[in-house]
């Protein structure tokens, strides 16, 4: 209840990987959308130091979610995650700073959802790259999962995309506050930028 069980993986090919999807017949959940999230903090920046997100997203709804720190359980990130659907995203905007949350960080990407039995897995067009997300409900099927579609478990990544954007701006020197199609526009980012490893 409340839980996120999910890992990463950065990926090279997208023609390979939607062959893959059509040779195992997953049905897909969600269409391509672009999706725009605010990432929010109290002036005091101790939303950060807590490890914990309050995140507003919109694709095809509005959602604002709270997720608490991250552990490891069987080599998977886990953690508490509370999201409730809200009616109009520019009101619940203007709700949140008028509490005094800040914007800390923009971030977007093209997702489209695939099922795998009870387990969701994400493509993610992002500007640091391709990745898939598989979220399920214990570490095993996670693993399970990336074993069916020939992902190198070592290649796992668990971390945030906020956290993949500070890992780029230390690789790389620049300072990015915003994860940006905009921003990377110019830019032909590789594994090595992110610390990270092709996993197809």
């Amino acid at each position: 209840m409340d839980q996120e069980i999910e890992v990463k993986f950065l990926l090279n090919d997208y023609s390979a990987l939607m062959q893959k999807i059509a040779a195992l017949q997953l049905p897909c959940s969600q269409e391509r959308i672009h999706e725009f999230n605010l990432r929010y903090d109290l002036p005091d920046g101790s939303l950060v130091a807590r490890k914990q997100v309050l995140r507003l997203r919109k694709d095809t709804q509005a959602r604002l979610t709270f997720k608490g720190p991250g552990v490891m359980d069987e080599e998977v990130l886990s953690r508490k995650e509370v999201e409730v659907e809200v009616s109009d995203f520019d009101t619940t905007r203007r709700l949140l700073e008028a509490l005094g949350y800040q914007v800390v960080m923009m971030y977007e990407k093209y997702r489209a959802n695939y099922l795998m039995d009870n387990l969701v897995m994400s493509v993610d067009e992002t500007p640091l790259g391709l990745f898939v997300e598989l979220e399920g409900e214990s570490p095993a099927q996670v693993r399970q999962a990336a074993g069916r579609l020939g992902f190198d478990w070592e290649a796992r990544i668990n971390l945030s995309y906020s956290a993949l954007l500070s890992l780029f701006n230390q690789k790389t020197g620049h300072t990015f506050r915003d994860l940006s199609f905009e921003n990377f526009a110019e830019l032909d980012v590789t594994p090595s930028d992110l610390g990270l490893s092709f996993a197809d």
